[in-house]
């Protein structure tokens, strides 16, 4: 797994979310479809995100893109 997909798991478990949780309340607050198991692969490396579905997560996450790709902001 690669570092930003370990921060974006990070993210998420810091909300208390479950992956189901979190693909609902992408849904609801954003508007973005998303399914558990996409989720779950991106968060392990197996699968590539579109940059819309990205800044999608970090605003409901609350965290910034810099941060999930380790980059200084």
């Amino acid at each position: 797994m690669s570092r930003w997909q370990s921060r974006l798991r990070k993210a998420r478990e810091a909300m208390g979310l479950s992956l189901q949780e979190a693909v609902k309340l992408l849904k609801a607050t954003e508007g973005i479809s998303f399914d558990r198991t996409m989720l779950q692969k991106l968060e392990s490396g197996k699968c590539d995100i579109p940059t819309a579905k990205f800044r999608a997560l970090c605003k409901m996450y609350d965290i910034s893109p810099s941060w999930i790709l380790g980059l200084k902001e």
